[in-house]
């Protein structure tokens, strides 16, 4: 199997095997670009474009990341950042020489290393999926092709989804519209897409039943339909049951909490917490802490108890991104963001979590992803989708 490269976004950490390197946050953004688009050559001003968006630095300082990336990485022999004359650079990567490790055909540790994918999967434990991934060749086993994909979702890579010949068109498209759906403001156009491919029944079945049921119900919310969303919960609990979806006890009751607030049903918004706050002491898994804690949050500030909401929010969002999900810690900004300017317009945190909505833009460079996103959604979809503005 070929070296995969894990990247930590919280501490601009890369890792490779057992070793890791920190970088500064442009030279983890230009080894993140080169590495997603391996074996492609780009010029310094296409570099200077993709990195440095909104910037205006010169060319010199594409050869200066690259002088320093190359003295960090210099020990992953396998990883080559060339130099095209006259042109740019490229990233390649090699086969890594090493033993034929006799774990890879033993199946009981194949089997328990799978377990351990599941259970992780499980407490939400982004962080410890990619991990264990990044030691495959130590340990000696293979990743999973869904897991393999999943740790592209974990890391919200966009571009891998727009691009990737991996997966079936119908999990594309699911991939695309739950990122979109965690990164866009504009609500309407998501949920347009999102009934338009359940209607169409391009998705695999699970994922299917996954939007049906759970994700865009808390579209319908973020559309400024909550009404909508709390006829169908319902049905969802009643599919919940019958296909006895245990792991789905906990998102919908995040879901519920989420949508009531939206709905401004204050009592049943609390009753739903109160219900979490005891699944929680009995299954404290990382992701749906996260979750909690920012819907939390929202429930203070509907209540003007700012200094309180801030804490809470700021510590589930602390949360989601230490678990390195980036798709719920960029939806929870995203929900932050439009409840403040919908519930709580005078709020004195309004500018601050506009502010992070912004920096998050700019990271992870979503002014230039989001209508790329929707041309392959609307690819894949093929129709055209009437949304009211």
């Amino acid at each position: 199997m070929m070296a995969q490269l894990i990247f930590d976004p919280v501490g601009y950490t890369v890792t490779e095997g057992t070793e890791s390197v920190e970088l500064l946050s442009k030279e983890f953004a230009l080894l993140q670009f080169l590495y997603e688009h391996q074996g492609q050559a780009f010029s310094r001003e296409q570099l200077l474009d993709r990195v440095w968006v909104l910037e205006y630095p010169v060319e010199r300082t594409v050869d200066d990341h690259i002088y320093r990336l190359r003295k960090k990485i210099h020990r992953w022999v396998h990883i080559h950042i060339n130099t095209i004359r006259g042109y740019g650079y490229s990233l390649i990567m090699t086969e890594p020489k090493g033993v034929d490790n006799p774990s890879i055909r033993d199946e009981e540790i194949q089997t328990a290393v799978r377990g351990l994918f599941e259970k992780y999967h499980l407490l939400g434990q982004g962080k410890s999926i990619m991990a264990l991934a990044a030691q495959h060749e130590v340990l000696g086993f293979e990743v999973d092709a869904f897991y393999r994909r999943y740790i592209r979702f974990l890391q919200a890579d966009i571009r891998w989804f727009m691009e990737t010949g991996e997966l079936q068109p119908g999990e594309r498209l699911y991939g695309l519209l739950l990122i979109l759906s965690a990164i866009t403001p504009d609500s309407a156009r998501v949920l347009g897409y999102c009934e338009a491919a359940l209607r169409q029944g391009l998705m695999p079945p699970e994922q299917h039943r996954e939007m049906e049921v759970l994700n865009i119900l808390e579209v319908y919310a973020e559309a400024g339909q909550p009404e909508k969303a709390i006829e169908r919960f319902e049905h969802t609990r009643r599919v919940v049951e019958h296909d006895r979806l245990t792991g789905f006890v906990m998102p919908v009751a995040l879901m519920e909490m989420y949508v009531h607030l939206a709905a401004g049903n204050w009592n049943e918004a609390d009753r739903t917490s109160a219900r979490l706050e005891r699944l929680l002491e009995k299954e404290p898994y990382i992701r749906e802490i996260g979750r909690f804690h920012v819907l939390r949050g929202l429930r203070l500030l509907s209540e003007g108890r700012e200094r309180e909401a801030e804490k809470s929010l700021d510590e589930g969002l602390n949360v989601l991104r230490m678990s390195q999900h980036m798709p719920l810690y960029l939806g929870a900004i995203n929900q932050i963001h439009l409840f403040l300017r919908r519930s709580c317009p005078e709020s004195s945190l309004v500018r601050k979590y506009a502010c992070l909505f912004e920096s998050v833009e700019k990271e992870f460079h979503l002014l230039t992803l989001r209508p790329a996103m929707e041309r392959s959604i609307m690819e894949l979809l093929g129709e055209e989708i009437d949304v009211k503005e």
